[in-house]
């Protein structure tokens, strides 16, 4: 007599035919943290429409790759003098009122260095931290970076390889940078909270 067993699937809504990222449940959010996290899709699990990251054609190519903490990652590759950078495809603050927002993400990769940037606008300001590239996965920065908006601010998070840096430790060509489970929060503590 043959046994049949159910087969249970885990399906999410960024695609149905895979499992649930490690970015967080159905609407690729990751839930637990607290404050939450606002940045959608921040371990680029999930194939969004339209894509919450995106690359720059003059500025190197990005791609998802297999190469994530755990599971994909972003990836930008050094294409010429001007580097390589991505960002998040959507302002992740809007019209916010004064309060602050607090920014670390997971980072590797052949390039030296690395600048995160919160853009401010509409007066493009930019609020911003660089640091080395290790070959292992290492959190950036290491004290969140902090941005604090006004009540028009929109805020969009941009990540570079640096070039035209003063001691000529500068992304090559072919030189990449990855990029996993970004995390951005609002805060009442300075950004001091345990992540």
């Amino acid at each position: 007599m043959r046994l049949l067993l159910p087969t249970l699937a885990l399906l999410s809504a960024c695609d149905p035919m895979t499992v649930i990222p490690d970015a967080g449940p159905a609407d690729c959010r990751d839930h637990s943290k607290s404050p939450q996290n606002v940045i959608e899709n921040p371990g680029f699990e999930c194939d969004t429409s339209p894509p919450t990251w995106s690359g720059s054609s003059i500025y190197g190519t990005f791609e998802l790759v297999a190469l994530g903490r755990s599971g994909r990652a972003g990836q930008v590759t050094v294409k010429d003098a001007l580097g390589g950078r991505f960002s998040y495809a959507k302002d992740f603050a809007v019209d916010a009122g004064l309060k602050t927002f607090c920014v670390q993400a997971w980072l590797k990769g052949t390039a030296p260095f690395m600048r995160v940037r919160v853009l401010r606008s509409p007066n493009n300001t930019a609020v911003e931290q660089a640091d080395q590239i290790a070959a292992e996965w290492t959190r950036v920065p290491l004290r969140p970076l902090s941005v604090t908006t006004d009540n028009a601010a929109r805020l969009q998070l941009v990540f570079e390889i640096q070039t035209g840096r003063a001691d000529g430790q500068n992304g090559m060509p072919g030189q990449t940078m990855l990029i996993d489970d970004v995390d951005v929060w609002e805060s009442s503590a300075n950004c001091a909270e345990a992540r």
